[in-house]
């Protein structure tokens, strides 16, 4: 079998080289140099922990959420830190009203904790959950652009929509879904929790009403770090969902969300420092994300020929995140640590990480999920490649 080894770039993270990681997607993995700063920043706020909260905590925080502003096409007062991106979706539903016979619409590659999330604010708010069915495969983009253009209707007050998803890692047509929806007077709030980072954003010009993304998954940020923006526009309507001090000090919105209460805030403080250090991998965010990419396509095009499955969508709609056939696959009630035997697997027997997923539901299939980063080598994906033939899951 062949053997498998990180790139040269490996050292600069502090994952164990005895595994195989192929899952940057799922939680991320932050630099040393990152964490160390994080630890800095403990040590200072430790040492002097009144004067780091009164005194030091809010520039630290303005200048954080400055530099990722700019970083993804806004302007500070546009956005605030949340822990995850699923903190930022609870706190838009937390806050937005809506009146009986309402609909908000999602598709059937909505992130699981989202559907969590509407099914909850169904019960409390009244509203009615209407999922847009998105095939998988995906011929192209128009594909998706259909599939929710024929559930919109006069009640359609919402969208809550992926920029990529997480069960089958596609990169959906946002400025496509944004201008039908602009054109009809419908908020959309973008689930872009594998975006910021992954992809070139530029926010404001996007003009989505509502935008939410993590920072420890494609920045490398320490986890506890991501980012809710609300359009100008909207701003009004938003409330953190955790009220306390400040809230009331200031007309400034954004500075509404900045105290929560005694809470450790250095995950979002070293959002800069995880920008700098991603960016000087290889120069720029720009070659860094053709890296990835490239890394991407050419690892899943050679599980699928080894594999002998073909590609379920365009290469114009992959990013860092691929999925790759396996066959027919099974539902498990068990949670989702539990979808399926395989990732514990690969994990005990060759010490890869990697996970699986089963979509759709109606016709459940079987596909595993690569991640790239900087990393990780094209060794790996050859590595996962014999080992999935020499489990039997080949076509």
């Amino acid at each position: 079998m062949t053997a498998a080894h990180y790139s040269d770039k490996a050292h600069l993270w502090s994952l164990d080289p005895k595994n195989t990681f192929l899952n940057h997607g799922s939680y991320g993995a932050a630099p040393v140099a990152v964490l160390e700063e994080q630890s800095r920043l403990r040590k200072r706020m430790e040492a002097e922990p009144v004067s780091f909260m009164k005194r030091e905590l809010e520039p630290l925080w303005d200048n954080a959420r400055e530099e990722i502003a700019k970083f993804i096409g806004t302007t500070a007062s546009n956005l605030v830190f949340v822990k995850n991106a699923t903190m930022g979706v609870n706190t838009i539903f937390h806050s937005l009203d809506f009146n009986p016979g309402d609909e908000v619409l999602t598709t059937s590659h909505v992130y699981g904790a989202c559907m969590e999330v509407l099914k909850y604010y169904e019960g409390k708010k009244g509203f009615t959950i209407k999922v847009a069915t998105v095939p998988f495969p995906l011929k192209d983009e128009d594909e998706v652009v259909d599939a929710l253009k024929n559930e919109i209707t006069d009640r359609t007050k919402l969208l809550l929509i992926d920029h990529i998803t997480s069960v089958t890692g596609t990169i959906f047509p946002l400025e496509k879904i944004l201008l039908l929806f602009k054109q009809r007077g419908i908020e959309v709030l973008v689930d872009g929790a594998h975006a910021i980072g992954m992809l070139d954003l530029d926010i404001d010009k996007l003009g989505a009403d509502y935008y939410v993304g993590n920072c420890h998954k494609w920045v490398c940020s320490p986890k506890g770090s991501a980012i809710l923006y609300v359009h100008p526009s909207r701003q009004e309507k938003i409330s953190p969902l955790q009220i306390s001090y400040h809230y009331d000090l200031s007309d400034e919105w954004a500075k509404k969300f900045f105290w929560s209460g005694t809470d450790d805030p250095t995950a979002y403080l070293c959002v800069p420092t995880a920008l700098q250090q991603m960016n000087d991998l290889y120069g720029s965010w720009e070659l860094l994300r053709k890296h990835n990419r490239d890394l991407t396509l050419t690892a899943k095009q050679y599980l699928e020929k080894e594999l002998g499955t073909t590609p379920p969508i365009p290469d114009n709609m992959i990013g860092s995140l691929a999925n790759i056939y396996l066959g027919k696959g099974v539902l498990s009630a068990k949670g989702f640590n539990y979808i399926h035997p395989l990732p514990e697997v690969l994990f005990s027997a060759y010490g890869i990480v990697v996970p699986v997923m089963i979509f759709p539901k109606h016709d459940p299939q079987l596909w595993i999920r690569i991640s790239v980063q900087a990393y990780n080598h094209i060794s790996q994906y050859e590595y996962l490649a014999a080992a999935l033939k020499e489990l039997g899951y080949f076509i």
